[in-house]
């Protein structure tokens, strides 16, 4: 794929959760041509290593949803790591793919992983997508 066509977009919130035993990192709608993540896509993260993500995609028919990879940020913006997920695709442990069947709505779910380690200086995450 032409990196061009890649976009890094920031987390628009984060809120820790349960008293402070998860982040969850949400995103406003994410726009390119006919393609559209409505606002409130979410990616939250525990202190055990393990991450879900839950957001609506929709675009034309054939268009596939890629988030080739999330950055994990401490306070200042340096890069601590990345989400893997548990289903690499096409041996890309950091990639997570959906492909809607239709211009209606669609819920794009994935599960992944990161360096527990790295929880006490985590503070956002930068999504790297495409579509």
């Amino acid at each position: 794929m032409d990196p061009s066509v890649i976009v890094a977009t920031a987390n628009a919130a984060a809120e820790r959760l349960s008293g402070g035993t998860s982040w969850a990192f949400t995103w406003g709608p994410l726009v390119r041509g006919s393609c559209t993540m409505l606002a409130g896509a979410r990616w939250t993260l525990f202190p055990d290593g393990t991450a879900t993500f839950d957001g609506t995609v929709a675009g034309e028919p054939g268009r596939t949803w890629v988030i080739w990879h999330v950055d994990l940020l401490d306070a200042h913006g340096t890069i601590l790591g990345s989400l893997a997920t548990e289903h690499p695709v096409e041996g890309d442990w950091r990639k997570f793919v959906t492909t809607p069947g239709s211009v209606r709505p669609h819920r794009f779910r994935a599960r992944a992983n990161f360096d527990a380690g790295l929880w006490d200086d985590l503070a956002s995450l930068r999504m790297h997508w495409s579509c």
